[in-house]
Protein backbone atom coordinates (compact mmCIF):
# COMPACT_ATOMS: atom_id res chain seq x y z
CA UNK A 1 0.00 0.00 0.00
CA UNK A 2 1.10 3.91 -0.54
CA UNK A 3 1.03 6.66 1.79
CA UNK A 4 -1.98 8.80 1.92
CA UNK A 5 -2.52 11.87 0.15
CA UNK A 6 -4.16 14.92 -0.92
CA UNK A 7 -3.08 16.12 -4.30
CA UNK A 8 -4.55 19.31 -5.67
CA UNK A 9 -4.55 18.99 -9.44
CA UNK A 10 -5.59 22.63 -11.97
CA UNK A 11 -5.32 22.91 -15.50
CA UNK A 12 -5.55 26.29 -17.41
CA UNK A 13 -4.27 28.70 -15.76
CA UNK A 14 -3.23 31.40 -18.59
CA UNK A 15 -1.33 33.62 -16.17
CA UNK A 16 -3.90 33.53 -13.92
CA UNK A 17 -2.76 31.88 -10.58
CA UNK A 18 -4.51 33.39 -7.54
CA UNK A 19 -6.85 31.16 -7.40
CA UNK A 20 -4.29 28.45 -7.33
CA UNK A 21 -2.02 30.39 -4.46
CA UNK A 22 -5.89 30.71 -2.47
CA UNK A 23 -6.30 26.90 -2.87
CA UNK A 24 -2.54 25.85 -1.88
CA UNK A 25 -2.45 27.89 0.90
CA UNK A 26 -6.47 27.05 2.21
CA UNK A 27 -5.67 22.73 1.71
CA UNK A 28 -1.99 22.85 2.34
CA UNK A 29 -1.60 19.27 0.13
CA UNK A 30 0.87 17.42 -0.38
CA UNK A 31 1.74 17.70 -3.90
CA UNK A 32 0.14 19.30 -7.10
CA UNK A 33 -0.36 18.89 -10.27
CA UNK A 34 -0.52 20.85 -13.14
CA UNK A 35 -2.14 19.71 -16.90
CA UNK A 36 -0.46 22.52 -19.08
CA UNK A 37 -1.42 25.86 -20.16
CA UNK A 38 0.58 27.56 -18.90
CA UNK A 39 4.25 26.04 -17.56
CA UNK A 40 5.74 29.58 -16.89
CA UNK A 41 2.59 29.62 -14.15
CA UNK A 42 4.25 26.09 -13.20
CA UNK A 43 7.73 28.01 -12.98
CA UNK A 44 6.41 30.59 -10.77
CA UNK A 45 4.63 28.01 -8.04
CA UNK A 46 7.95 26.05 -7.86
CA UNK A 47 9.86 29.71 -7.57
CA UNK A 48 7.14 30.20 -4.79
CA UNK A 49 6.89 26.99 -2.90
CA UNK A 50 10.86 26.37 -3.47
CA UNK A 51 11.20 26.20 0.90
CA UNK A 52 8.97 23.54 0.47
CA UNK A 53 9.16 19.70 0.24
CA UNK A 54 5.49 19.78 -1.61
CA UNK A 55 6.29 18.10 -5.24
CA UNK A 56 4.74 19.98 -8.37
CA UNK A 57 3.93 17.34 -11.45
CA UNK A 58 3.26 19.30 -14.66
CA UNK A 59 3.38 18.73 -18.18
CA UNK A 60 2.64 20.65 -21.39
CA UNK A 61 0.01 22.47 -22.84
CA UNK A 62 -0.86 23.64 -26.50
CA UNK A 63 -0.16 26.97 -25.63
CA UNK A 64 3.24 26.21 -24.10
CA UNK A 65 6.43 26.05 -25.73
CA UNK A 66 9.25 25.05 -23.33
CA UNK A 67 10.57 21.69 -24.07
CA UNK A 68 11.90 21.15 -20.14
CA UNK A 69 8.00 19.84 -19.40
CA UNK A 70 7.19 16.93 -21.37
CA UNK A 71 3.57 16.00 -23.30
CA UNK A 72 2.86 13.39 -20.86
CA UNK A 73 4.09 11.81 -17.41
CA UNK A 74 3.36 8.26 -15.91
CA UNK A 75 3.62 8.60 -12.12
CA UNK A 76 3.06 6.83 -9.28
CA UNK A 77 1.25 8.76 -5.74
CA UNK A 78 0.79 6.98 -2.70
CA UNK A 79 0.67 3.51 -4.51
CA UNK A 80 -1.85 5.19 -7.41
CA UNK A 81 -0.27 4.93 -10.69
CA UNK A 82 -1.82 7.82 -13.17
CA UNK A 83 -1.80 8.98 -16.77
CA UNK A 84 -0.63 12.87 -17.16
CA UNK A 85 -1.95 14.83 -20.46
CA UNK A 86 -2.64 17.83 -21.28
CA UNK A 87 -5.13 16.51 -23.86
CA UNK A 88 -4.66 18.33 -27.09
CA UNK A 89 -2.03 15.20 -28.81
CA UNK A 90 -4.71 13.07 -27.78
CA UNK A 91 -7.20 15.68 -29.54
CA UNK A 92 -9.63 15.27 -26.47
CA UNK A 93 -12.24 18.13 -28.03
CA UNK A 94 -15.22 18.01 -26.56
CA UNK A 95 -16.33 15.69 -24.08
CA UNK A 96 -14.29 12.74 -25.92
CA UNK A 97 -12.18 10.65 -23.37
CA UNK A 98 -12.16 7.07 -24.58
CA UNK A 99 -8.51 7.81 -25.82
CA UNK A 100 -7.68 8.80 -22.35
CA UNK A 101 -8.97 6.22 -20.84
CA UNK A 102 -6.73 4.02 -23.58
CA UNK A 103 -3.84 5.66 -23.13
CA UNK A 104 -4.02 5.08 -19.13
CA UNK A 105 -4.49 1.59 -19.86
CA UNK A 106 -1.70 0.98 -22.32
CA UNK A 107 0.68 1.93 -19.58
CA UNK A 108 -0.66 0.43 -16.61
CA UNK A 109 -2.49 2.95 -15.11
CA UNK A 110 -5.84 3.32 -13.21
CA UNK A 111 -6.42 7.21 -13.33
CA UNK A 112 -5.72 9.83 -16.84
CA UNK A 113 -6.10 13.17 -15.71
CA UNK A 114 -6.28 15.81 -18.56
CA UNK A 115 -7.07 19.47 -19.45
CA UNK A 116 -7.65 22.07 -22.48
CA UNK A 117 -11.42 21.76 -23.00
CA UNK A 118 -11.42 23.92 -19.93
CA UNK A 119 -14.94 21.97 -19.06
CA UNK A 120 -14.59 19.91 -15.79
CA UNK A 121 -15.05 16.35 -16.58
CA UNK A 122 -15.13 12.75 -14.21
CA UNK A 123 -16.04 9.67 -15.42
CA UNK A 124 -15.01 6.42 -14.50
CA UNK A 125 -15.01 4.66 -18.41
CA UNK A 126 -14.45 0.47 -17.62
CA UNK A 127 -11.68 0.39 -15.09
CA UNK A 128 -10.15 3.76 -15.93
CA UNK A 129 -11.15 7.33 -13.95
CA UNK A 130 -10.61 10.14 -16.29
CA UNK A 131 -10.86 13.48 -14.92
CA UNK A 132 -10.30 16.49 -15.98
CA UNK A 133 -10.46 19.49 -13.66
CA UNK A 134 -11.78 22.11 -15.99
CA UNK A 135 -10.06 25.58 -16.11
CA UNK A 136 -9.22 27.44 -12.85
CA UNK A 137 -9.11 30.48 -14.63
CA UNK A 138 -11.18 30.55 -17.94
CA UNK A 139 -13.67 27.80 -17.57
CA UNK A 140 -16.34 27.24 -20.40
CA UNK A 141 -19.59 26.58 -19.26
CA UNK A 142 -19.18 26.44 -15.74
CA UNK A 143 -16.99 28.43 -13.10
CA UNK A 144 -13.60 28.46 -12.39
CA UNK A 145 -12.18 24.68 -10.50
CA UNK A 146 -9.92 22.26 -9.77
CA UNK A 147 -9.35 18.91 -8.12
CA UNK A 148 -8.95 17.55 -4.92
CA UNK A 149 -6.79 13.56 -5.66
CA UNK A 150 -7.31 12.29 -2.19
CA UNK A 151 -5.54 9.16 -2.00
CA UNK A 152 -5.63 6.52 1.02
CA UNK A 153 -4.78 3.14 1.19
CA UNK A 154 -3.49 2.55 -2.32
CA UNK A 155 -7.59 3.63 -3.45
CA UNK A 156 -8.35 7.38 -4.16
CA UNK A 157 -11.51 9.46 -5.05
CA UNK A 158 -11.60 12.77 -6.93
CA UNK A 159 -13.75 15.68 -5.83
CA UNK A 160 -14.53 18.53 -8.11
CA UNK A 161 -13.89 21.92 -6.31
CA UNK A 162 -15.14 25.19 -7.26
CA UNK A 163 -13.78 28.62 -6.85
Amino acid sequence: MGQDMKILVFSDSHGRTVDIYDAIERETPDGVIHLGDYTEDVRELRRAYAYSSMPIYAVRGNNDFDSDFPMFIVITLGGVKMYLSHGHRERVYGMSSGVMANRARENGCALAMFGHTHRLFLEQIDDIMVFNPGSISLPRGGKKSYGRLTIEDGGFTIEPMFV
